[in-house]
């Protein structure tokens, strides 16, 4: 693939960055592991805290681990949504990335009201086939846990593609070594803590992340020499839009939603996002380990945080990318160099020199690593969970659980270096992956959903939506490539209009066909199966059977989602993760706040804002886009104080209790 874009840092940075850094981390996680294994109630060792963090999570730290994993492919990584939101708006102007931003933020928001109904309806699942095996027996099972994996195997290849790219281009390390080099301190501190790991990890990544954000947008719009204003944005963009405008855009112009793509695409990324929450175990990971009485809360405020964030990388350096296109020294980017999304990498490579392209690759690999630990402890559970305990040995204890699930890690780390790999010697890259996205797992939305909260959903609907429509929208997708552009390639099915309509097949064949067939022959059923799942039994050496009635008295008061303060010793002790601790009466209303409140958050996103904006023939003025621009770093603000401060604030008394006994202090 030829390119103009040469790399600005040497090779050695690279691999010292993949290496050194990602070993250092893996030891200070490592560390922060051992203090709360010693200091709290929280043991690794433990099935229930190792995939499921106890189920005890509050707001802040769950909104942050949502964050980054949305930052993955809209999750959940950062380094998706920073390069590919600032290639469609390098593609399609200002629109791209807040299309971008809605594919993501919309199907957080509407799982903030499923998650409701996790907790009222299954709350001692650990995984979402678990619950589709008591519902819909081994078929139902087995075509959920199938589209778990084909999701969490493109989002890991998405992650791993989009940065490998990235630390390439930076650096000219070899983009083969870094797919397999990046997941080995990742799996290391995942291996050791479990999915409690991650959500620091998250959080210790996110505070770094936005500040680097910050540092390119306030370059971008305050202080360049070359750029520095949102009136000078507006005079570049404006001056390129006479000689290159945008296909389908009002007048060409880069500053106005009126845009055919941009709605086409609207349509592509709310789909894909859908498909992507829906069937990534990530997801559901984090609704089961938080606390009941604050998981939609978590998830609702998780999408509003993260719409910021393709919001600004889009305006920053999407908008940054192509308004330096008119500068004769900036790199001439092939259409390779785009779909691998390096636009955003050359925006600040040329801004901020050396210091842009370190803090860039210390962005991206950071973003990388944090989702990538969310794939690999979601992958481990589905295959500990659902393979492993479901299909090889039944009655395995906490102990065995947790050393198979770490055994998975090490197994889906090279899966994904191997397949991302294979993905980019046969020309596949991150564009193209996010295309496919939806026609792969948008089939899956409606069947899985309803598991949760439509009784009547039946066997052949859950089966039938869930395979069927994948099989169907796939027909439809190579269909389509051959009528629309002549030929099946590489090249065509990542056509805008190929995708879109493998897309719109999925997840429309999937709902006609789960809810068509329910509702011929209904399922009616009881919820009390689901809330009766037995959880795995937790033993102090993993070599034990206990008694259902060495587990009295010693449960875990899911009302308030805080362990007994029991010390743990030598005894076998029990997590009781029974439906006998819950409020249904408050989870039912926090199910319908949500539902109005999310059906308003919608409106106001999908339909006041950008409707009346792309229906006019309107172009941004000047006073407009500063506008937007201030906007922008407001909401990226509010993000900050949700996944900063406000885990900080949530966990300060546990935080200053561990700290004392550190220094020997009660």
């Amino acid at each position: 693939m030829s390119t103009s874009f040469k790399p600005p840092l040497p090779q050695g940075v690279g691999y010292g960055v993949v290496l050194g850094l990602g070993f250092l981390f893996a030891i200070i996680m490592n560390g922060i592991t051992w203090v709360q294994a010693k200091y709290s109630k929280f043991s690794p060792n433990s099935a229930a805290e190792f995939t499921a963090a106890s189920r005890s999570l509050k707001t802040g730290i769950v909104v942050a681990g949502i964050l980054s994993s949305l930052l993955t492919v809209h999750k959940g990584t950062w380094s998706l949504t920073l390069l590919q939101s600032a290639t469609e708006s390098y593609n399609l102007g200002i629109s791209g990335g807040y299309w971008y931003g809605v594919g993501g933020t919309l199907q957080i928001a509407v799982f903030s009201v499923i998650a409701s109904k996790v907790k009222l309806n299954a709350n001692r699942a650990t995984t979402f086939p678990e619950v589709a095996y008591v519902r819909f027996g081994t078929a139902g099972h087995l075509a959920f846990l199938w589209c778990g994996f084909v999701c969490n195997a493109i989002v890991s290849s998405c992650i791993l593609l989009g940065g490998g790219a990235v630390v390439s281009a930076l650096t000219g390390m070899n983009a083969y070594a870094a797919l397999f080099l990046i997941p080995i301190g990742v799996a290391v501190y995942v291996a050791t803590g479990g999915l409690r790991a991650t959500f620091i990890s998250d959080a210790t990544h996110t505070f770094f992340l936005l500040g680097i954000l910050f540092c390119f947008g306030f370059v971008t719009y305050t202080s360049s020499d070359i750029i520095g204003s949102p009136g000078k944005m507006w005079d570049l963009l404006t001056e390129l839009a006479e000689t290159t405008p945008v296909e389908g855009n009002y007048h060409g112009s880069y500053l106005t939603f009126r845009s055919r793509l941009g709605a086409i695409f609207a349509v592509q990324s709310i789909i894909t996002g859908f498909g992507l929450v829906t069937c990534d175990q990530g997801y559901w990971s984090r609704a089961i380990a938080s606390n009941p009485s604050t998981t939609a809360r978590a998830y609702f405020l998780g999408g509003f945080a993260w719409f910021s964030i393709p919001f600004a990388c889009g305006t920053v350096l999407g908008l940054g990318a192509r308004a330096l296109s008119t500068r004769p020294d900036f790199p001439s980017l092939t259409s390779g160099d785009i779909g691998a999304g390096l636009a955003g990498v050359a925006t600040v490579n040329y801004l901020m020199g050396t210091a842009g392209s370190v803090l860039m690759l210390l962005l991206v690999f950071l973003s990388v690593t944090s989702a990538l630990s969310a794939e690999l402890i979601a992958t481990s559970t589905l295959l500990s969970y659902d393979v492993y305990r479901h299909y090889y040995k039944a009655n395995a204890t906490s102990y065995e659980v947790v050393n198979a699930s770490r055994w998975f890690i090490v197994f889906w780390a090279i899966f994904t270096g191997g397949l991302s790999s294979i993905f980019k010697v046969v020309g596949i890259n991150l564009g193209w992956l996010f295309n496919f996205l939806g026609v792969a797992t948008a089939s899956g939305v409606f069947p899985i959903a309803l598991t949760f909260t439509w009784k009547n959903l039946s066997k052949a609907g859950a089966v039938a939506g869930s395979l069927g429509g994948m099989l169907i929208a796939l027909i439809v997708w190579l269909v389509t490539a051959k009528a629309h552009v002549g030929s099946i390639t590489i090249d065509t099915l990542s056509d805008q209009w190929v995708s879109f309509a493998g897309n719109a097949a999925a997840i429309v064949s999937g709902g006609i066909l789960s809810i068509g067939l329910s509702l011929w022959r209904p399922a009616n059923f009881d919820w009390e199966k689901t809330r009766s799942i037995k959880a795995v039994r937790e033993t102090s050496t993993g070599n034990e059977s206990l008694d259902e009635k060495d587990y009295e008295g010693k449960k875990v008061d899911l009302a308030v989602g805080e362990v007994e303060k029991e010390a743990a010793d030598a005894e076998a002790i029990s997590v009781d993760l029974g439906h006998e601790g819950l409020d249904y009466e408050g989870l039912d209303r926090t199910y319908k706040f949500y539902g109005w409140l999310f059906a308003a958050y919608a409106l106001i996103v999908v339909v006041i804002i950008p409707v009346p904006l792309g229906a006019s023939p309107y172009i941004f003025s000047k006073h407009f886009l500063a506008g937007t621009v201030g906007v922008m770093f407001i909401w990226l603000f509010i993000a900050a104080f949700l996944v900063i401060v406000l885990p900080l604030i949530e966990s300060r008394q546990a935080l200053w209790r561990i700290t004392k006994a550190l220094f020997g202090q009660r």
